[in-house]
């Protein structure tokens, strides 16, 4: 999919999911799961709905963003710094919690994008 278009789509987003970023969301439920000491017949369905949706997303058409526009050569602002910090801070404290979430977040990212881009889309009258 990535090769059929190369040509076509903007290099800012992906189109659907990135599976590395699906299979961190089904690897951070099993790593989540374990650490808290939900196994067996209990997370069957959880661990279903987050492996169909994962499979469904990467299918998609929904855009990801990227990161390719990140330019790490110009000067970077102190709160970015200081959020990478907070950052760190917060994954040391709870690593499957805190990553699990992350990776929630990525993977609905590209629909709450949609969603703000249905709900901001300006009607157009039609001609007279």
């Amino acid at each position: 999919r990535f090769n059929t278009n190369l040509g076509t789509v903007d290099k800012r987003y992906f189109q659907g999911l990135p599976s590395p970023a699906a299979a961190a969301l089904v690897a951070g439920l099993v790593w989540v799961t374990t650490d808290n000491g939900y196994t067996g017949p209990d997370m069957r369905w959880a661990a279903f709905a987050i492996t169909l949706f994962a499979g469904l997303t990467m299918v998609s058409n929904v855009k990801f963003w990227s990161g390719k526009d990140i330019n790490l050569r110009r000067s970077v602002p102190f709160i970015v710094i200081f959020g990478f910090v907070l950052a760190f801070v917060a994954v040391s404290v709870n690593p499957p919690i805190v990553l699990f979430c992350l990776f929630v977040a990525y993977a609905l990212s590209g629909y709450v994008m949609l969603l703000a881009k249905v709900f901001t889309r300006k009607s157009i009258p039609p001609p007279a």
